[in-house]
């Protein structure tokens, strides 16, 4: 009867055990998807934040809008130790992480690249020429990771099409009569009947009061409703920098 007793406490012991072995493998599974979810929402957190930055933003629209170099020799002659360069550096370099990160199975391309993938696309297009040129000349593996990334982006971007698909994101065209200041130079000095209007906003204005000569002064808001002031036989050189 004793030996029975024991068998019996021992059979219970070992449940109770395994219900406890179990119930710590519940625990410790929680607590690591707590972590891991945590640690997920930090990495996306800091991304999204240094994405959104005004420094950040600033960097991408110069590389999406201004970077007129075609080759990476011609953008070192231009922008090397300028704010061309650290902007083609600090883009360049925020996408490869993201890359790395979703390499490395640490976040999940399809969340982060629905809001960024459509600006990574666009800003490849801009340097690929620049990066691949690089690579042959400074850094071998420049980007890779940015460059890997450009399947997942294709597919939150423009799914139907795929990765070959000729997309042209966040393209801004010329406008027709664009002038460039050496035109304006010569134009002015010849005596060409043209009127200045300096649309610049009062932040601008603040920070460079000064002007060029005989220019006219409007808000970009003004010059609908004020248009009639100026003179209607000379062209208008608009300028807003």
């Amino acid at each position: 009867m004793a030996r029975m007793n024991w068998d019996a406490i021992t059979a219970i012991a070992s449940v109770i055990s395994m219900a406890a072995f179990v119930a710590t493998a519940v625990y410790v599974r929680g607590q690591l998807k707590a972590h891991e979810k945590d640690r997920y929402l930090a990495i996306t957190n800091e991304l999204f934040a240094m994405w959104q930055s005004k420094e950040f933003m600033e960097a991408q629209l110069w590389l999406l809008h201004r970077l007129e170099a075609a080759t990476w020799q011609e953008f070192v002659q231009v922008h090397r130790a300028d704010f061309g360069e650290a902007a083609f550096h600090r883009v360049g370099s925020f996408y490869d992480r993201v890359g790395t990160l979703v390499r490395l199975g640490m976040i999940d391309e399809r969340e982060i690249l629905s809001t960024m993938g459509a600006y990574a696309i666009a800003v490849w297009q801009k340097m690929e020429p620049l990066v691949r040129e690089a690579r042959r000349i400074e850094n071998s593996v420049l980007f890779d990771d940015f460059e890997l990334l450009l399947p997942a982006c294709y597919e939150c971007y423009v799914p139907t099409l795929g990765e070959d698909a000729q997309v042209k994101p966040f393209s801004v065209a010329q406008p027709p009569d664009l002038m460039s200041v050496d035109e304006l130079q010569r134009s002015l000095e010849r005596g060409a009947p043209v009127t200045l209007l300096d649309v610049r906003n009062p932040v601008q204005a603040a920070r460079a009061p000064q002007t060029l000569p005989g220019a006219v002064r409007m808000l970009p808001q003004e010059v609908e409703s004020r248009y009639g002031e100026l003179p209607p036989d000379r062209e208008v050189a608009v300028f807003c920098a």
